[in-house]
């Protein structure tokens, strides 16, 4: 049986959730796979070995070794406050790893911190909150929010609930889609996420919005995508008359009350056409739209084709075992869960997780 090691290296402040997410998609990929198993060692570089994490969570670790007779097949970083003040001592551990072949996976603040060391790269990805810091300080521009980028030997990623995707799809899938595709249903996954898929955010995280005061407009607009609220109630809402409020979104974001609030919409059903297996005609409801013919066109104003055409694009995108190459920097295939899976690999309460076969294919 093929043995893939991987290291997992946490500092004080560690995010617990992506932690968890890590050791349980290796764990659960082990007891599934009969081909491969998935060795796990948490790690440390400060001195104590009891590392704590946010919210109290205690993790014991061993002392983090870069020699050439512990070397991993794969490190992930976890991100949480500690890294950050880590990682000065650790950069050039982390190249001369890279440098001898093992695969990095960088996740929210270690992402970053990692980011730092290459400014000029746009292959780099950390979560949307730290990406926000950088916007606001004027050292950043970029508007760009995948869950994660790969490039040769570096991945990184927002982390968070994204850190299984990312897991799945950088540790386990090549070595088997379908033990991927398992994991991924033991934890109630539907589908495993590509790295282009947005993340999930605000758009009150924007400075300059809330200079202008137009944050509970925002927060009133992405609180009723269903039943949109009429311009007037929307200006009621921040003391503003329409006139007023029109003026400062064509100031600060370039667009109308009424367009921006129809991008909010469209953008929440791109996600939903792409990530679920909804009906057109349900999506358009969701999003507030009186008909489907009017979603579809307006869908089609926005992004360049139609609701439908773009799920058709996606069921005949590249096979998934085709996730990156050096020059794309991102994954563009999703690991859907196929309806007609085995229903022996199905996870039921109380149950043991059964071997998926050939797992080492």
């Amino acid at each position: 049986m093929k043995a893939v090691r991987v290291t997992i290296l946490a500092e004080q402040g560690f995010v617990p959730t992506e932690l968890a997410l890590v050791v349980d998609d290796l764990r659960i990929a082990t007891r599934l796979g009969s081909g491969v198993r998935f060795e796990h060692q948490v790690c440390t570089a400060q001195d104590d070995m009891l590392v704590e994490g946010l919210g109290g969570s205690l993790v014991r670790a061993v002392p983090f070794q870069t020699g050439c007779t512990a070397l991993p097949d794969h490190l992930v970083v976890l991100g949480g406050a500690g890294i950050r003040s880590a990682f000065r001592g650790l950069k050039g551990r982390l190249s001369l790893m890279e440098r001898m072949g093992v695969g990095l996976t960088l996740l929210s603040d270690a992402a970053a911190e990692w980011k730092c060391l290459h400014p000029d790269t746009d292959y780099i990805t950390t979560h949307w909150e730290n990406l926000q810091v950088d916007r606001d300080a004027g050292s950043s521009t970029e508007s760009r929010l995948p869950l994660f980028t790969q490039k040769a030997q570096v991945a990184t990623g927002a982390g968070m609930a994204s850190t299984a995707d990312l897991v799945l799809t950088r540790i386990v899938a090549p070595h088997s889609l379908h033990l991927a595709q398992s994991v991924a249903h033991v934890l109630l996954i539907g589908d495993i996420r590509d790295g282009v898929a947005s993340q999930p955010r605000s758009e009150n995280d924007v400075m300059s919005l809330r200079h202008g005061k137009l944050e509970p407009i925002i927060a009133a607009m992405e609180n009723a995508l269903e039943t949109p609220l009429s311009i007037a109630e929307l200006a009621e809402i921040a003391g503003f008359s329409v006139r007023q409020m029109e003026r400062k979104f064509k100031a600060l974001i370039g667009r109308s009350p009424a367009s921006y609030y129809r991008f909010l919409r469209l953008r929440r059903a791109k996600a939903l056409v792409e990530q679920t297996v909804l009906p057109i005609t349900e999506i358009s409801v969701a999003c507030g739209f009186g008909s489907p013919s009017s979603f579809a066109k307006r869908y089609i104003l926005e992004f360049g084709i139609s609701p439908s055409k773009r799920r058709v694009q996606l069921s005949v995108g590249p096979h998934p075992h085709q996730l990156t190459s050096e020059n794309q920097g991102s994954c563009h295939a999703s690991l859907p869960l196929s309806p007609g899976a085995p229903r022996s690999f199905v996870h039921t309460a109380g149950a043991h997780e059964t071997l998926v076969q050939g797992a080492g294919g």
